[in-house]
């Protein structure tokens, strides 16, 4: 795989030509690969788009979205199509491209020209940075995933590098409670010494020495390990996770410390900012398609797969409501109680 950079393991680690620190670097690799193939097969099940023109994929359409923060529609041949597009050329009165370059996997790429957002009845909103005015009709419409158009794959590779980080300090920690302590030992039996280490590390029951660890050439140096380091690290990974998840739009448990005492309205406060972070993805995409729908004549919806699945089981389970908005009806009621 490209992320690990040719890097392979080796159990028998030779300390003369610093194989232990290729394979540490393995592992960090590895681990990050993991994390971030992980959040993006996440990311791009976090959303879906209805009524997709039989042309167009919808994977290529979500990996656009997720990867270059935009994604282009465009017609060809009679059919609509839907590919990474590169804006190009001059900007508009407000900000928008007049073209763009649409590349495709096998080489393919395009130059098309763009329809103006709010431009059909102003040639000044057409009017462009070198003093031009494009014109009324195009071929395409460029979509952004959000304001910025700025690609969700940095917050993924963030959080993966950071939760990757994280797991292999995990991993360190679990070893040296494992193993709390350091060897010192001769450079004539540092390779027996750790084929030794090496064995007892993969859990071999039985570990048979041939009386090759002379008492004046080894010795350990104890030092102290804190096990809960442990339960720190596994709670800042899932710490991670959940600012993710918030990012991505995926409603993630509550994840609470027992021992602290919180209140009902501080285990649901970021019932808010996860809304508006849920609008920032899927209400941008929903602004876009309107407009793709008025000019390519689609009928295209943005639409949360989380919320969907979240919806189905409730409709399944009953009426489901949080703390705050069971308060909301009783207060409700109580008003309604109240004009009676």
């Amino acid at each position: 795989m490209w992320f690990l950079n040719s890097y392979f393991s080796n159990i028998y680690i030779d300390p003369n030509n610093m194989t232990s620190k290729k394979l540490a670097k393995f592992k960090n690799e590895e681990e990050f690969q993991n994390f971030l193939a992980l959040f993006a097969n996440q990311a791009f099940q976090t959303i879906d788009i209805e009524n997709l023109p039989k042309a167009c994929s919808r994977r290529v359409v979500i990996q656009s979205i997720i990867w270059y923060g935009s994604v282009c529609f465009f017609k060809k041949a009679g059919e609509v199509l839907a590919l990474p597009g590169l804006p190009c050329s001059d900007f508009t009165l407000n900000g928008e491209p007049t073209e763009a370059i649409v590349y495709g996997r096998n080489g393919y790429t395009e130059h098309i020209k763009l329809f103006i957002p709010n431009g059909d009845n102003s040639a000044l909103v057409r009017r462009t940075t070198t003093g031009a005015t494009a014109p009324v009709e195009g071929t395409g419409c460029w979509i952004r995933a959000n304001y910025l158009a700025y690609p969700l794959m940095h917050y993924i590779i963030n959080y993966a590098s950071k939760c990757a980080d994280t797991m292999r300090t995990l991993d360190v920690t679990r070893a040296n409670i494992k193993r709390p302590y350091l060897v010192s030992a001769e450079e004539s039996i540092v390779n027996s010494v750790k084929s030794f280490f090496n064995k007892r590390d993969n859990n071999e029951e039985f570990v048979i020495s041939s009386g090759i660890f002379p008492a004046d050439k080894i010795s350990l140096l104890p030092f102290e390990t804190n096990p809960e380091n442990i339960r720190d690290c596994t709670m800042l990974i899932e710490w991670y996770q959940n600012q993710l998840w918030s990012i991505l739009g995926i409603k993630a448990p509550n994840v609470v410390d027992k021992k602290a005492e919180i209140t009902t309205d501080e285990l649901y406060a970021s019932t808010n900012i996860q809304d508006v972070n849920d609008g920032i993805l899927l209400n941008t995409i929903q602004e876009g398609l309107d407009f793709v729908n008025e000019k390519l004549g689609t009928n295209m919806r943005a639409v949360s797969r989380n919320q969907s699945i979240e919806a189905n089981d409730q409709e399944d389970n009953g009426d489901i409501t949080t703390p705050n908005s069971a308060g909301a009806m009783a207060k409700s009621n109580d008003q309604k109680g109240d004009k009676e």
